[in-house]
């Protein structure tokens, strides 16, 4: 199988910047450096959902999935729903909107990170001090 990365690119960072390039690697949970840079220079961001929220939600949803299909067979072929199985599903459903919550709050702090959250965002390079310090001797 060729290689499809043939091209790469060489850069230098000060110690706080390596500094806070790990800790911002790490918070993603990415070990792969090559693979953290690409995602950043790319997409310019990185997230991290927590998996076990969507996972969660899947189980759900394919609970209540089988249900509605049992439900459906038994009704189809003359029986009748059971108060006790639609409220099992209501119970189901309730649960799944629940976690879609918490994956909405996800994306909204994906959006307005605070400090300390999962979701990186690259700085602007003019908040680098080593970026003020250059334009201040530039203008000098």
């Amino acid at each position: 199988m060729p290689k499809t990365k043939t091209k790469g690119f060489y850069f230098k960072m000060s110690p706080r910047e390596l500094e806070l390039f790990e800790q911002n690697m790490a918070r993603t949970g990415i070990s792969n450096m090559s693979a953290f840079i690409r995602k950043m220079c790319i997409d310019g961001h990185v997230f991290k959902f927590e998996s076990e929220t969507l996972n969660e939600i899947r189980r759900l949803l394919s609970i209540t999935a089988n249900n509605s299909n049992q439900i459906a067979k038994r009704v189809n072929s003359g029986g009748e729903a059971y108060r006790e199985d639609i409220a099992e599903m209501i119970e189901i459903l309730t649960e799944a909107r629940l976690g879609m919550g918490k994956l909405i709050t996800l994306f909204s702090d994906a959006v307005n990170p605070k400090p300390g959250s999962r979701f990186i965002k690259p700085p602007n390079i003019r908040d680098l001090p080593e970026y003020n310090q250059a334009a201040v001797k530039g203008a000098e």
